[in-house]
């Protein structure tokens, strides 16, 4: 059997704490892309999905090397591993509390856990989604007791900057290479949309530069350019570093819905689509996820 391990955020949504079992989804419309590529691939491959909503990009390369460990303790061969990553918006991040998962509060958001033995071992990160999170009585955030201080760090430190957040995801994403390429194992990737030039949305910068890496515009940020594998072979760039939200807009069909949440008529680019949904919000469907592994990211995998 051969393993590859998938991560995202809400573009690659899991089965929340059962990720190993990737076709037992009662929700056909949140069928995401790493689902797809298990069919594609056939039972020589085990997909595995450990995705989820308001994941952050250190989280998933924590998750990914978690799981790389665990797969060589049970003997699994590293020559039969992949890694295939969708990274997300750069000011997200998570916060570890050694606190019980346990079954009442297993189905609130802005949670993650990296194992399917949740209900015996303590130990669970917050994650901030990038934004203000729900606060209501049944929130992470009043579960955790943490109402103030996320708000305060969430609203009144990260959100103007995204660099402390980069920083941390740059040096994870560097490990996560170097521990692959000494182990022999494959990596691939792909962003839910555009994440690294200028008209991404950092907004602590000028947009009207057109696409330039934001990275190359800050100091502290020039040791990492030349260690990222962004402009690789095995990064999956749509156009000017574009993602997925972008080619689901471009590449839609009438026969098949580009979005799961809402309809998306009479609109031509993805620049019409932000004055609709000027923050960007929005998945593509299920459909549009299949069509996209068809036709795209399985050109640049060498499985």
């Amino acid at each position: 059997m051969k393993y590859i391990l998938t991560t995202g955020c809400s573009f690659t949504n899991n089965l929340r704490l059962n990720p190993d079992d990737i076709h037992n989804n009662p929700e056909p419309t949140r069928q995401s892309w790493p689902y797809h590529l298990q069919n594609h691939l056939g039972t020589e491959y085990k997909v595995l999905n450990y995705g989820g909503a308001t994941n952050d990009n250190v989280s998933m390369c924590r998750i990914i090397l978690y799981h790389i460990d665990r797969l060589l303790k049970e003997g699994v061969s590293p020559k039969d591993i992949s890694v295939a990553i969708q990274w997300s918006d750069a000011t997200r991040q998570a916060f570890y509390f050694h606190k019980q998962m346990d079954k009442q509060h297993h189905h609130i958001g802005h949670t993650l856990v990296y194992h399917n033995n949740w209900e015996t071992k303590p130990g669970l990160f917050f994650l901030t989604g990038g934004f203000s999170p729900p606060t209501g009585e049944d929130s992470a955030i009043n579960w955790l007791n943490i109402e103030n201080s996320i708000k305060f760090y969430e609203l009144e430190i990260n959100w103007d900057s995204i660099i402390n957040q980069a920083m941390h995801w740059f040096e994870l994403w560097i490990l996560l290479e170097k521990t692959c390429k000494e182990l022999g194992i494959n990596t691939y990737y792909t962003s839910m949309r555009d994440i690294f030039t200028i008209n991404s949305g950092s907004n602590f910068l000028d947009r009207n530069e057109g696409p330039k890496f934001w990275i190359n515009k800050v100091e502290v940020l020039k040791p990492y350019i030349d260690k990222l594998p962004i402009e690789s072979e095995k990064y999956w760039h749509y156009k000017d570093f574009k993602g997925l939200l972008e080619w689901a807009i471009d590449n839609r069909s009438d026969d098949i819905p580009v979005f799961q949440e809402f309809s998306f008529n009479k609109v031509n680019s993805y620049d019409e689509y932000l004055k609709i949904q000027p923050n960007g919000w929005g998945h593509p469907s299920s459909e549009m996820m299949d069509k996209w592994v068809r036709e795209e990211f399985i050109n640049i995998l060498k499985i």
